[in-house]
């Protein structure tokens, strides 16, 4: 095994041999239904005011996202990423304009649509059945945790039970799905986290992303981080829970994200997670030391 889990960049090695494939991070300009009344209007408590998205492109069209992106990044294959808020959430003809501006480029080779698991249509999810027809698409999923009261205490304003149903109409269509996990949620403990994994075990999606509960200005968290302090992980509590975690996820599950990044303006805590690289290394160094891989303990791997 040249590599202890199996990476996303791995998969593009596999996918594209000799190009290099790059994500092109692209604001819809689409809502969400935990912000604009449906649910709530506080939105998931770690949620930034740009969703995650790049601070400098909002408000762009999304021809100028792309183009500019190309012109920083020339001579690549890209991946369209419709990354911020609820990019399934709207009227499937608004969808079905914005998805076809990125597959009007040559170069683009494949999409990815970030997406809650209540806010997909049945004509959503035949919109997205089509584009799976023409290109490489990747729903990604928001689940967080699998546990009903972490979700609740995030202000997800969903359950366990709308994500596997989400989940089971995209696998029914061919469609693959890769699930964003945050590791460290107040309250949970290893076995929770364990728990989860088990449970994607069991699902087998084609990928997953894990994120480190962090704290971002402007956000709920922030809010209550501030006002009364609560624990988050360190460094080396973060990178032992990971790799506890990569030794019980299938191997055939790609790993596109070990932690998560945001640009230092947003960011509050913990200091050590803006060192992204360094956070890398010791899971691989955590890995290489207990002689592991990813699937070492999965059951049935």
């Amino acid at each position: 095994m040249n590599e202890p889990f199996r990476s996303f960049r791995g998969l593009l090695k596999e996918r594209f041999p000799g190009c290099k494939v790059v994500k092109i991070p692209i604001h819809s300009g689409l809502s969400c239904p935990n912000r604009d009344g449906k649910l709530s209007r506080r939105g998931c408590i770690y949620c930034d005011r740009y969703a995650s998205g790049p601070p400098d492109t909002v408000g762009w069209p999304i021809e100028e996202q792309v183009e500019t992106f190309m012109k920083k990044h020339p001579g690549r294959k890209y991946i369209a990423y419709f990354q911020s808020y609820c990019n399934t959430y709207g009227p499937v003809a608004v969808l079905e304009k914005k998805y076809a501006i990125a597959l009007r480029y040559e170069n683009i080779v494949g999409i990815f649509i970030g997406t809650r698991p209540d806010a997909i249509s049945r004509p959503a999810f035949s919109l997205l059945e089509r584009i799976h027809r023409r290109t490489w698409l990747s729903v990604e999923l928001g689940l967080q945790s699998i546990h009903d009261h972490s979700l609740l205490l995030l202000n997800r304003n969903h359950t366990y039970g709308q994500f596997c149903e989400a989940f089971q109409e995209l696998k029914r269509r061919g469609i693959e799905t890769i699930v964003h996990l945050i590791i460290g949620i107040p309250g949970e403990t290893r076995q929770h986290m364990v728990q989860t994994v088990e449970a994607l075990n069991a699902l087998r999606p084609a990928g997953v992303k894990f994120h480190l509960l962090h704290v971002l200005r402007g956000t709920e968290m922030y809010e209550r981080y501030v006002r009364s302090p609560f624990p988050l992980l360190s460094q080396e509590e973060y990178t032992d829970l990971v790799v506890d975690l990569l030794e019980r996820l299938h191997p055939a599950i790609v790993v596109h994200r070990l932690s998560a990044d945001r640009e230092r303006e947003l960011f509050y805590a913990p200091s050590w997670a803006l060192n992204k690289a360094k956070v890398l290394r010791s899971i691989r160094t955590k890995l290489a030391e207990r002689g592991s891989h990813q699937g070492r303990l999965c059951h049935d791997a």
